[in-house]
């Protein structure tokens, strides 16, 4: 567990807390970031950055580049998919067209976004690039907190499938394991209070969405730290739903919580939700599949 002062930097945030669990992805390991807090606090900023200050995302789209180049002799897959969860829609930031998307769950108990668009990628700068058009779809309004909120929760996911490869032909129809892990990067939208933003209208009922699901959230990890016996309501919301496994389950996750001077009781609510996020134990795996050649 990190603290981080006005004085630190997203590259601080991201070497500490991040960069272990993109490492982790690229062997196999399924992994979550998020950042989570009430509305104008920086999430985003956090998240995305800037072009002095570059946020998770585009330092572990980075990094994930620099360690394939530092392993030749495996092969990798990389495929990206962008969405968002708005008024408890789930909408394709790909193609924003493709929205009202569907949760399913596979025979293994994992759960997924069925007819989302997967682009398959060989350059951060591609992966930047569909980001950013990705980012123009996405809900945002103004508020008296932040003249650009995010109305939307929005889950930037890597699929990466690598193996070795093959230094003897003679041994081309032996079986090969292919490592095949998740990367989820998750910017949530801000809780809020309607007498700071002073929303109304849409924006009233988009808070209050957002506020229900943020609330399940809370709920979700109140109930996994209290330990085993306990009813956990993943299913209350798209957001938990969708991030059923980063919750208790199979995969390494980070929680990024910003607070600001703003608000103290906004600000207490939240390192209520750190304190008891500390406690959930996940159960990550290598995931690893045999490819019959």
């Amino acid at each position: 567990d990190h603290v981080f002062a006005n004085e630190n930097d997203n590259s601080d945030v991201y070497q500490k807390v991040a960069s272990p669990i993109v490492t982790a992805a690229m062997e196999g390991f399924n992994g979550t970031i998020f950042a989570y807090g009430q509305t104008s606090s920086g999430k985003t900023h956090t998240m995305m950055g800037n072009h002095n200050d570059p946020g998770v995302i585009p330092l572990a789209v980075n990094e994930i580049f620099r360690y394939i180049n530092q392993k030749p002799n495996r092969e990798f897959l990389l495929r990206v998919s962008y969405m968002e969860i708005y008024n408890e829609v789930i909408t394709d930031l790909l193609n924003p067209s493709n929205t009202n998307l569907k949760i399913h769950e596979n025979q293994k108990k994992e759960v997924y976004v069925g007819s989302l668009t997967e682009n398959i990628v060989n350059s951060p700068s591609q992966i930047l690039t569909i980001m950013t058009q990705g980012e123009t779809h996405r809900h945002t309004g103004g508020t008296n907190m932040n003249e650009r909120s995010s109305r939307s929760h929005t889950i930037f996911r890597m699929i990466i499938e690598s193996r070795e490869q093959n230094q003897d032909q003679n041994e081309a129809d032996q079986d090969t394991a292919v490592k095949v892990s998740a990367l989820n990067l998750v910017d949530l939208a801000g809780s809020e209070r309607v007498s700071q933003t002073g929303s109304e209208g849409i924006r009233l009922k988009e808070g209050g969405f957002i506020n229900k699901s943020l609330l399940t959230l809370g709920s979700v990890i109140a109930k996994l730290s209290e330990g085993e016996g306990n009813f956990i309501p993943f299913r209350d919301s798209k957001l938990t739903r969708i991030l059923q496994s980063s919750l208790g389950g199979n995969a390494l996750t980070a929680i990024i919580c910003t607070v600001t001077p703003v608000s103290l009781d906004e600000t207490s609510s939240t390192l209520k939700f750190a304190s008891r996020a500390k406690k959930i134990k996940n159960k990550p795996e290598v995931n690893e599949v045999v490819d019959d050649e």
